[in-house]
């Protein structure tokens, strides 16, 4: 008896033509996969002009369905107004099914197009390159003229366009709501619902809130080995006063993430970018103290685009930070004491920064933690001029006098008649370490960013005495403690 045959499962393709509206685009390509193959696998594949969607043929039901345009309903007031009309338009394509969807809004008849979909939909572009400028559409400023008639649906494309909408990612600040998809690149295959959280808002601003919502997104399918190359968003203000749409630019954030965490599996990155979304997540409180949503947005600034100038401003504002803790407690002070804690997560930031920076060495920066002695008034005065060292000479020259000072004190308080000259050799001494690595750091932009790197190396290492709190805020401290455990396993 021969081996029985295969099973052979009737295949389908469908083809969605790009409209040059980036989040409508996205929407409209990952209802189409959902809408006809669901939970089977969705082989797609960019093809310049539109995309192709292949997988087998299967019969879906509207129940199958329905859940998903529920949560649509939940996140939107336009989508939640149009449901009826969407559920009827559902029905319809599942009993006259096509394979192309064209994707371009219709003159008369169709469906309106809603606000949510794409500010394209509402403006039309502003026919600018997409590559140069990643803001498709803006009705900021003089308003453009609104033309109803010309921007209508096929019964075909809403539902697309609701399915996808769907599994966008809310992200709200103030009066500000964005909905953010990932895109996918070249060809990759979508298999089962794309499940991740779909809901966030930060005080600290809009940008702030994409940025999460983005990072957490990625984190969420890192399982699936999706390869994300960016996120399009549309964007709301207020009452509608205003709209926009594009690409929020976060390619190196993604490249990072494809790289080192899909490809790579390194733990040292995912515990990297949970700890980022940890601290945003912990901070989107409007009672979060100025100085802490400050550093919110400085972190989402370094997620999105790790560079220099964001890195020097997460270092100083969590040493304020950690100063003014010492008074008196402000809200999301135990956040930020908590962010960037740790050496190996340092050793990742140079990583995702792609600079190629010298190791920060651990008895160099041990020894000035203690010597600054974090917990009596007055360290500050001292890390300012850490901070504000001008060259790497400079920089040697402070670390020195602070750990000479700190050795000096160390032989009075022991009882032993203090030697100044043996404080500033064990000081230079230690100091040797610096000078070894001091060729690598010649250019301003490496040196400002090893130095953020060190010093906040060193504020990883500060100890304070322990303080007796109201049992409230105690609790907290231990809730955080314990979440921040959670997401590094």
């Amino acid at each position: 008896m021969g081996l029985p045959k295969p099973l052979a499962l009737p295949k389908e393709t469908f083809y969605v033509d790009k409209t040059g509206l980036p989040f409508y685009d996205a929407a409209r390509l990952i209802g189409v996969a959902h809408l006809f193959f669901g939970t089977a696998s969705a082989e797609v594949e960019d093809k310049g002009s539109h995309w192709e969607v292949r997988g087998p043929s299967v019969t879906r039901d509207y129940r199958q369905i329905e859940w998903v345009i529920e949560e649509g309903k939940e996140k939107a007031h336009d989508f939640s107004q149009k449901h009826e009309q969407i559920q009827t338009a559902l029905k319809y394509v599942l009993n006259n099914k096509t394979n192309d969807f064209r994707g371009l809004p219709e003159s008369k008849g169709g469906y309106p197009a809603l606000k949510e979909f794409d500010a394209g939909l509402q403006y039309g572009p502003r026919g600018i390159d997409p590559l140069k400028d990643p803001v498709v559409v803006s009705s900021q400023g003089t308003k453009p003229e609104k033309q109803e008639k010309r921007y209508r649906l096929s019964a075909h494309d809403l539902v697309a366009a609701s399915l996808g909408f769907s599994f966008s990612a809310r992200a709200s600040s103030g009066e500000q709501r964005s909905y953010i998809l990932p895109v996918f690149r070249e060809k990759f295959v979508l298999s089962g619902t794309l499940t991740y959280l779909r809901n966030f808002n930060h005080s600290a601003g809009g940008f702030v809130s994409e940025v999460l919502a983005a990072l957490s997104v990625l984190i969420d399918l890192v399982g699936t080995k999706l390869p994300v190359s960016d996120f399009v968003y549309t964007r709301i203000f207020g009452r509608n006063v205003f709209s926009s749409s594009g690409y929020l630019g976060l390619e190196r954030l993604c490249t990072y993430w494809w790289r080192r965490v899909v490809e790579e599996s390194n733990s040292d990155a995912l515990r990297l970018l949970k700890e980022f979304r940890l601290f945003l997540a912990k901070t989107a409180s409007r009672t979060t103290h100025n100085q802490v949503q400050d550093l919110a947005r400085w972190v989402a600034d370094f997620v999105a685009n790790p560079n220099v100038d964001a890195l020097v401003k997460i270092q100083q504002l969590k040493a304020r930070i950690m100063a003014a803790s010492q008074g008196q407690r402000i809200q999301g002070g135990y956040q930020a004491l908590q962010l960037l804690n740790r050496s190996q997560n340092l050793r990742e930031v140079k990583e995702m920064m792609a600079m190629q920076l010298p190791e920060v060495p651990c008895q160099v920066s041990e020894a000035l933690a203690k010597a600054l002695r974090f917990d009596e008034k007055g360290w500050m005065n001292q890390f300012t001029r850490l901070e504000n060292a001008g060259t790497f000479s400079q920089f040697i020259q402070q670390v020195e006098h602070i750990i000479s000072r700190g050795y000096y004190r160390e032989q009075q308080e022991s009882g032993q008649n203090p030697d100044i000259r043996q404080a500033l050799t064990r000081a230079r001494n230690i100091a040797e370490d610096l000078r070894k690595i001091e060729s690598q750091l010649r250019d301003d932009r490496s040196f400002r960013a090893w130095k953020a790197i060190f010093l906040l190396d060193v504020l990883s290492r500060a100890r304070f005495r322990k303080e007796s709190a109201p049992e409230s805020e105690e609790a907290s401290a231990s809730e955080e403690a314990s979440e921040s455990k959670t997401e590094e396993g």
